[in-house]
């Protein structure tokens, strides 16, 4: 990979106490829903069944309150910069209580695809959006800024490689897991019989689309990039990190049943890529190309020949220029500088609107 910065993750002034309980907050209102759905459905492979569907809509309801009053009062609160316009604080006031409006009216599911997918979508987003506020809160950002140099560019873009890879080798554990315990045929080790597209109740690209928001706002900004980045600001150890962030992905991927536990991989390998190079949106991107590969897979023989061709085609021609522009930087401007740009938190924070 690219030459490694040096990555550092700021410490927050306030208690730890309340940081933690903070994250504690965010990560079940982000979660609770998801992890009842994935514990009763798991449950129900080993034939219990939990008639609890009506409080698992509930509690989605209640967290899409929580989050919209929690998401409105701290834009509400956080001054808006210096040279921002004075109409930009009202702005973004007013679209903070319009998400918080859509995510509650949509939080008890409706018939049809926008009624059943669009809400948990905006939700992501909300609960993404909240995530940021909570550690712009306490002074730090979830990421380490766009790059400002070829070299950055190019280490961005080996992130998104070594992430898809995380994905992939994850993808690999679940299928080699399920087709074990399948061939073994052991009554108390049962596993998800459909694929994760029909469990879900994937039937199509917008259906797919909208999870995929979903899945991306909470697992990689929430559960990952806000988590580490707050767990960091009080100095936990990084031990607990990884155990939190794989237990956590387990329990939302609880309806695999035991290949299940194939997305600590996955967790471990999005967690090591973020601690090693804090770099949020490589590993977004990743992760939303893994999540449409079953999508390609619905094509016939000759399209997916064709989307593969074209795909790899791309991403060489991609890696060639990375590779070529950050090659042939001057004698002045060596790899390892930094580039003229905030590089705290604090200070990139002033400059940006969000």
């Amino acid at each position: 990979m690219a030459e490694v910065p040096t990555v550092t993750f700021p410490v927050t002034a306030p208690p730890a106490r309340r940081v933690l309980w903070q994250l504690a907050g965010l990560l079940s209102l982000a979660t609770l829903a998801g992890l009842a759905g994935g514990t009763v459905f798991a449950a129900s492979l080993y034939g219990v069944k939990w008639e609890i569907t009506e409080l698992i809509k509930v509690t989605q309801l209640a967290c899409s309150y929580l989050v919209g009053g929690w998401l409105t009062w701290l834009v509400l609160h956080r001054p808006a910069p210096k040279t921002a316009p004075c109409w930009w604080r009202p702005l973004r006031g007013h679209a903070a209580g319009t998400l918080a409006v859509a995510i509650s009216a949509l939080a008890m599911p409706a018939a049809g695809t926008l009624g059943r997918d669009l809400g948990p979508a905006l939700f992501g987003c909300a609960v993404a959006w909240l995530a940021v506020e909570i550690c712009r809160s306490h002074g730090v950002w979830p990421d380490n800024g766009p790059p400002c140099t070829p070299v950055q560019q190019l280490q961005r873009w080996k992130v998104a490689q070594w992430g898809f890879i995380v994905c992939g080798v994850s993808g690999l554990l679940f299928g080699l897991l399920g087709k074990l315990l399948t061939w073994l045929d052991l009554d108390i080790v049962p596993v998800m019989l459909d694929s994760q597209m029909v469990t879900l109740g994937i039937s199509g690209p917008v259906e797919l689309a909208l999870t995929i928001v979903r899945s991306v706002a909470i697992e990689d900004v929430v559960i990952v990039a806000a988590t580490i980045t707050l767990m960091k600001a009080v100095r936990r150890p990084t031990w607990e990190i990884y155990t939190l962030v794989c237990l956590i992905e387990i329990g939302l991927h609880a309806y695999f049943g035991l290949p299940a536990i194939g997305a600590a991989a996955m967790a471990a390998g999005r967690v090591w890529l973020y601690l090693r190079y804090r770099s949020l949106l490589p590993l977004m991107a990743a992760h939303t190309l893994w999540d449409l590969f079953p999508e390609l897979g619905r094509l016939s023989l000759p399209y997916r020949l064709m989307a593969g061709v074209f795909l790899a085609v791309l991403f060489t021609e991609i890696d060639r220029r990375l590779k070529k522009t950050a090659g042939h930087l001057p004698p002045e401007a060596p790899a390892s500088s930094q580039p003229a740009a905030p590089t705290h938190d604090r200070d990139r924070m002033k400059e940006t609107h969000p």
